[in-house]
């Protein structure tokens, strides 16, 4: 299972809860809107989504939609303090299981839990169905990391902000991250931003200081000193392979 809620205390006390365990369910992490939550689909096997409506970039009615559309095998409960039917109605209408209004009732947060898990745990079930290979701690925090970059790299990230988000000592994370993927952090973030780059180059009306500014980078000069250091070429010279 997956949280996500861009209010970490909320996500941190329902991540801690007892109960899951209690039900043999893994809350491989936390998400802070519905474009972390996405990465975290895109690169691990998820049975249920928990997910607060109200949330920047992605919000949670988007997210449920994106999910029916494309994984309707997740099931996905809809946490939020807003009671309007409209909001219900929407989250229903993509098939979402629950309802839950903020404050949280727990005991009715894991009545809709327990009804999903009679659905996922059926008397066919094949438990070998269970991948085999799971991820490791270190491996969870890595992706934790990767999902935050891969829907925060316009804005400025550093290895310090995203170690606290794990919990984690700057050093320590920077070496979990180094030995777990095999690039560091700040070439991972590098690659990010400049693969995003060449995307946006395509675009013929943006200028290069706007691309730039669109993967994070405030300084022009600096990316393009960036971008021909990987790829042999600058940004102009990359942008007229496709407008010749």
């Amino acid at each position: 299972m997956l949280i996500v809620d861009d209010d970490w205390l909320i996500s941190n006390s329902l991540m801690s809860m007892d109960e899951w365990n209690e039900r043999n369910i893994d809350v491989i992490g936390t998400a802070e809107n519905g474009n972390e939550a996405v990465y975290w689909m895109e690169n691990e096997k998820l049975d249920i989504i928990l997910t607060d409506i109200r949330m920047p970039n992605m919000d949670g009615i988007e997210l449920t939609k994106h999910i029916y559309e494309n994984s309707p095998g997740i099931h996905v409960v809809i946490m939020s303090g807003y009671e309007e039917f409209s909001y219900a109605h929407n989250a229903l209408k993509y098939n979402a299981k629950g309802y839950i209004l903020k404050p949280i009732d727990t005991i009715e947060l894991f009545e809709v839990i327990d009804k999903i898990l009679k659905e996922l745990v059926t008397p066919n079930q094949d438990s070998s169905s269970i991948d085999e290979k799971s991820p490791t701690y270190h491996e969870r925090l890595v992706l934790s990391a990767k999902s935050y970059i891969n829907a925060n790299y316009m804005y400025p990230i550093t290895l310090k902000e995203v170690s606290k988000r794990v919990h984690l000592t700057e050093h320590y994370f920077g070496q979990i991250f180094k030995s777990t993927t095999g690039e560091s952090f700040i070439h991972f973030l590098t690659r990010i931003r400049m693969e995003r780059a060449c995307q946006l180059l395509k675009n013929p009306s943006l200028k290069y200081y706007e691309v730039s500014q669109q993967v994070g980078y405030n300084d022009p000069k600096y990316f393009t000193k960036l971008f021909q250091k990987k790829y042999e070429l600058t940004p102009k010279e990359y942008r007229k392979q496709f407008f010749i």
